[in-house]
Formats: C-alpha cells, sequence, structure tokens
C-alpha cells in the first residue's frame, strides 16, 4: 500500500502541470477541475449519441459510449477510494478516456484509421494516423471548447491528458506498473502502442476498469438485444460465471473488490484466476457477440457514407476556401455546423484541410453523421 502512495504523490508538481497556468480555484481540487472541465464541454455530451457496440440501438437501455465512460468513472473511484488515492483525478481521467472516439465505434475509428493512413503517406495530415486513444489528447488539447467564449482546448493537468492519452483498454494486461512522467512527452505520442502505461497509479485503475465494466455489460446488452440467450451462459460461460458472478452488478463487485485487495499489497492487478476469467468472457465476446452477424450488418454502410462524406466535405471546404466563400455550394446546414467549428477550432494555415475534415467527422455523433449523408447525398422533393 505504501508503494502506490509513496508514487502518487512523488510526481505531485509535474503531474498538476498545465500547459497554461489558471488562477487557484478556492473551492475544488485541480484533478476536481479537470472533472468538471471534461463533464461541461462539447466533446463529452456528444458522447450520449456515439454508439458502444450496437450502432442506434432502438432500446433505451442499451449502453451508449456516455454510459460506459460513466460506468468506468463509477467503478474506478471506487477503487481508488479503497486503496487512499485521488478519486478526483481518477474521475477526470474516467470521464476523459473516451473522448476520442470516432461515431459508431470501433468501426468508426478503423474507417477513420484507414484513410487516415492513406492521407499521411501522401504527406496531407497534419499529425497522421488516427486512433481514438491518440486523438483524445487532440480533442482536450486542440479540439473540446468548455464554454461559448472559451477558446478551443480544455488546458487539463498532465496527469489527466496522460491519462487519456495511455488509457487502451483493448490491451489484455491485467496488472500494469505505472511509468515515470520523466520519459514520456504527451504530444510527441503517434501511435497508442508507444504511449506505454499512464505514469499514475490512477491511471492505471482507469486502464483496467476500462476493460471491467464494458466486458459484462456488453454481455447484459446482446442478451437484450436477443444476439445471445440466457441458455448460451448457463451452457458456454459456466466456469467465468462461476468465478466472476451470474450477472454484471456481480461481475464488476467480484472485479473491483479483486483490484483492492491487490492494491493493498502494492500493484494495480487483478489475481491470476479473476484475471483469466474476465480474459475468457472477453474472448467469448469477441466470438459470439462482436463478431455476430448482427453487429456486424450495417458496417458496410458506415465504411461507405464515412469514405463518402470525409471526400465531400473536403471538395467543399477546399472550394468554399474554408467555407468562406459559400456562394457555389448548395444549401445544407451541414455547411454552416461545418463553418462554426472550423471558426472555433482557430485551424492555422499550416493545419491541412484534410485534418480539419478528419476532426470535424471524428467528433460527429452516430446519428449526426446519418443526418449529413441525408442533406448531402440524398434527394429533395421539389415541392
Amino acid at each position: 500500500m505504501s508503494s502506490l502512495l509513496e508514487h502518487a504523490t512523488r510526481f505531485k508538481t509535474t503531474l498538476q502541470g498545465r500547459r497554461s497556468p489558471l488562477p487557484p480555484d478556492k473551492n475544488r481540487t485541480e484533478y476536481e477541475r479537470d472533472a468538471h472541465r471534461i463533464l461541461y464541454c462539447d466533446a463529452f455530451r456528444r458522447l450520449r449519441h456515439k454508439a458502444q457496440v450496437f450502432f442506434m440501438p432502438n432500446n433505451d437501455h442499451i449502453c451508449t459510449r456516455m454510459e460506459h465512460v460513466l460506468h468506468v468513472a463509477a467503478a474506478a473511484c471506487t477503487v481508488a477510494r479503497g486503496l487512499g488515492l485521488d478519486e478526483h483525478l481518477t474521475q477526470a481521467i474516467a470521464l476523459g478516456h473516451d473522448l476520442g472516439h470516432a461515431p459508431f465505434g470501433h468501426h468508426g475509428e478503423k474507417v477513420l484509421a484507414d484513410k487516415a493512413d492513406e492521407l499521411a503517406a501522401q504527406g496531407k495530415l497534419t499529425r497522421g494516423g488516427f486512433q481514438h486513444e491518440i486523438h483524445g489528447l487532440r480533442v482536450v488539447d486542440r479540439l473540446a471548447q468548455l464554454d461559448r467564449e472559451d477558446g478551443p482546448g480544455l488546458n487539463l493537468t498532465y496527469a489527466v491528458r496522460d491519462g487519456i492519452i495511455s488509457h487502451c483498454g483493448e490491451d489484455s494486461a491485467t496488472t500494469i506498473h505505472p511509468t515515470s512522467p520523466e520519459e514520456k512527452e504527451l504530444e510527441s505520442i503517434k501511435d497508442k502502442n508507444d504511449a506505454a502505461p499512464p505514469t499514475t497509479y490512477e491511471g492505471c485503475i482507469v486502464r483496467i476498469v476500462d476493460k471491467i465494466v464494458y466486458a459484462g455489460r456488453d454481455l447484459e446488452d446482446a442478451l437484450k438485444a436477443g444476439l445471445i440467450s440466457s441458455t448460451q451462459l448457463e451452457d458456454e460461460l459456466r466456469p467465468v460465471t462461476d468465478v466472476l458472478g451470474n450477472n454484471n452488478g456481480e461481475m464488476v463487485g467480484t472485479l473491483v473488490s479483486d483490484l483492492i485487495g491487490n492494491g493493498k499489497k502494492g500493484q494495480v492487478a487483478l489475481s491470476a484466476n479473476i484475471s483469466d476469467a474476465l480474459k475468457e468472457m472477453i474472448e467469448w465476446n469477441n466470438h459470439k457477440i462482436y463478431a455476430h452477424p448482427q453487429v456486424g450488418k450495417y458496417k458496410p454502410h458506415v465504411e461507405k457514407g464515412i469514405k463518402d462524406l470525409f471526400e465531400r466535405l473536403l471538395v467543399d471546404i477546399e472550394d468554399s476556401e474554408r467555407f468562406t466563400n459559400t456562394d457555389k455550394l448548395p444549401k445544407a446546414a451541414v455547411y454552416e455546423v461545418f463553418r462554426e467549428f472550423i471558426a472555433a477550432s482557430e485551424y492555422s494555415d499550416e493545419e491541412s484541410n484534410e485534418q480539419i475534415v478528419l476532426d470535424f467527422i471524428a467528433g460527429m455523433t452516430d446519428n449526426y453523421l446519418i443526418r449529413c449523408i441525408s442533406e448531402l447525398f440524398l434527394p429533395r422533393a421539389i415541392a
């Protein structure tokens, strides 16, 4: 336990540093301020209409990206409190960890990643590549807006920014040790595999809890959607449920308790049998849920929609000189939204049009992307 607390306080000054100093807040800690800056920003609000696993579900009880980050925050704060660590730092990292996600979940991310790789090879992207972890840092540093009269970026502390770019919830590690902040220059990280573990124990907690809360929740959502049956769970996942529990609440409770128990031994880790059960459940989800034909049914439509919209907006931004001259463009509400986005983001001449279009589409909700496609590609009645 002492090693966790020693590390948590050792780099306190470095970790609380902001790129632009803020006057002290008499009512809140620095990390509490960060949690609130994330919670109130426009990028966070859009998470409620971004897919977690299932595209645009009709069932209001199916998890969206916003519910997911709230679940991560709740469970991670419980672990942090159980270990005597900073709950506000934990909450801020958890709330911000998925701000870089594209519309339509990981499939939308893959489509944008493929497009970004193509453009980067041509030297047409300012930063190159697209991964939601890396883009998440770009969102909080460069794109998200707190209030109407504020400039772009949330000006968060180093520790929270580090937790966002280093969260990588898709890796399989269930034992994580922090990296020294002296070894990490966040702005220079171009690939999530180069981000290394977070520099704080709080960030390490969020990285593991990210897996803990989505695995069981996705099972529950798949049951609601009729993709799997309770009989399947009883027949095929019995070794897992015997260890973790029979429903999402029991599973999260088991995993959180295990993290707290191991944290008191000086590490952020799951015990071997708990870790094996979690990995088995995630592997089962991969085959039975994420690869289910109903989940993949509309992936080709998403791919075509994002690619076509990207090409159309790229032509339009160039023809209109970044929407300063829209006389030749057809009437469409998306152009006004895009113009305001460009102005609010304060893009320089050195930042490419391709980068601007990528940023704009990555920030869209599932609903808004479909609305844009409808507005720009589908015919309208004359009368």
